[in-house]
């Protein structure tokens, strides 16, 4: 379940860069320069993986869960 949740992230920040691209290039063709505020959308969704790959081995070991 993990990796498709992932691999959906992954999709999704693809589809958001690609849809900022083509916005900025718009703008810039109109003379709009646009700075870019904040996180950008890599760090924030590396940010979630660690926490939920972190979230998801805490839990496995405080289960005490074994590989057969």
């Amino acid at each position: 379940m993990l990796k498709f949740l992932t691999l959906l992230a992954v999709i999704y920040l693809l589809y958001y860069i690609v849809k900022q691209k083509i916005r900025n290039r718009k703008l810039a063709q109109q003379g709009i320069v646009v700075e870019q505020k904040g996180l950008r959308p890599i760090t924030l969704m590396s940010i979630v993986m660690v926490v939920m790959y972190g979230g998801y081995m805490i839990y496995f070991f405080l289960s005490g869960s074994s590989i057969p």
